[in-house]
């Protein structure tokens, strides 16, 4: 008996023939020497390896609690302004007419034109005052008979 055995050679030769950047995902061809590379420039290692650290710095800085895993909490104040503004019409104004009214509306400019009265600084104005009430006394001069003299007299 004869006993035959037979063996086959299977060679499996498994060759890198690429892969890509461990960042940016572009294809980087092997050469098949030395180390396949994990990167495809020294741009991409440096910020994997920025993103590394970073990762475990802020782990250590937890774990000393010199930094809050919690987010950040804020406190707003929101301030409406609400403005209201009524408009008033101007309805015409007409001049007194009696002489008790012209007394109290004469009274109120007197009033006005005193030291700590309204019109009293605004010198600009004085001259458009003045004029305006030596024409209303020459015309009411003309109007009582006897002129101011006879008015003034009898005071």
């Amino acid at each position: 008996m004869t006993d035959i055995h037979e063996v086959d050679s299977v060679e499996v030769r498994d060759r890198l023939q690429g892969r890509t950047c461990a960042w940016c995902a572009t294809y980087i061809p092997y050469s098949g020497r030395g180390r396949p590379p994990s990167y495809c420039s020294r741009s991409c290692r440096n910020r994997a390896w920025e993103v590394r650290t970073a990762e475990r710095r802020l782990q250590r800085d937890i774990a000393a609690a010199a930094m809050r895993a919690e987010p950040v909490r804020e406190v707003r104040t929101e301030t409406i302004t609400r403005t209201r503004t009524r408009v008033q019409t101007r309805l015409e104004r007409r001049p007194p007419s009696t002489a008790k009214d012209w007394v109290e509306h004469l009274a109120a400019l007197t009033g006005q034109l005193r030291k700590d009265g309204t019109l009293a600084p605004r010198h600009w104005d004085h001259r458009k005052l003045y004029h305006a009430l030596m024409e209303a006394l020459v015309v009411l001069g003309d109007a009582h008979p006897g002129g101011l003299d006879e008015l003034a007299a009898r005071r």
